[in-house]
């Protein structure tokens, strides 16, 4: 099993399939055998990336690579396969592939709106992602892994509620002049205070 497979082909976790293929080819030339007859080097280098190519390409048959996505709400679904498929691409930080195989689902159900949470998170986009798992929580109230997640996203990430007010009509960040004047009717109001 590779550390870090996207490391062996010189590319980015968020890199397209594209760009992947790209890099296992080049590497394939450089490296392989025909092109490297009887050196053990390039031979160990060669099953490197061929163990590499393969572990991204089946990431289901694959441990989480270091540094990935790991939330300890995250439990293996069971049941449809592309769920499962979609989670095992969450676990390795493809968030855009697993929004992708989560569109082939055919059951929305409270697992398929928590890992769209989940990968909607994982790429910025907050909304979407409390969106979904308040309705992952109301689909199955008693799911303590739900609730963790919403409970995370909705007190414990700056980032969502910086950016959630500007959603709902009004910013996060108090305005001094708003907070002058609301002091002095207040004062007029009632002297006392």
């Amino acid at each position: 099993m590779i550390d870090d497979p996207y490391k062996v082909l010189g590319v980015s976790p968020n890199a397209s399939d594209d760009e992947i293929k790209q890099a296992y080819r080049r590497l394939a030339k450089q490296y392989h055998p025909d092109r490297n007859p009887g050196d053990e080097t390039a031979a160990k280098k060669m099953q490197q990336v061929n163990a590499a190519y393969e572990q991204i390409k089946n990431p289901e048959k694959a441990q989480p690579r270091p540094g990935g996505y790991q939330s300890s709400y995250s439990q293996e679904p069971q049941g449809d396969a592309y769920q499962r498929s979609a989670y095992n691409y969450i676990r390795y930080g493809r968030y855009r592939e697993a929004l992708n195989v989560l569109q082939n689902c055919t059951e929305r159900n409270a697992r398929w709106y928590y890992l769209s949470a989940l990968a909607n998170n994982g790429l910025g986009n907050q909304v979407t992602a409390l969106e979904h798992i308040k309705r992952a929580v109301s689909m199955e109230p008693d799911n303590l892994t739900y609730q963790q997640l919403l409970n995370h996203m909705e007190y414990g990430g700056t980032t969502y509620r910086q950016h959630a007010g500007n959603y709902r009509g009004f910013t996060a960040r108090s305005n001094p002049c708003f907070d002058l004047c609301l002091c002095l009717f207040l004062q007029w109001l009632c002297p006392c205070c």
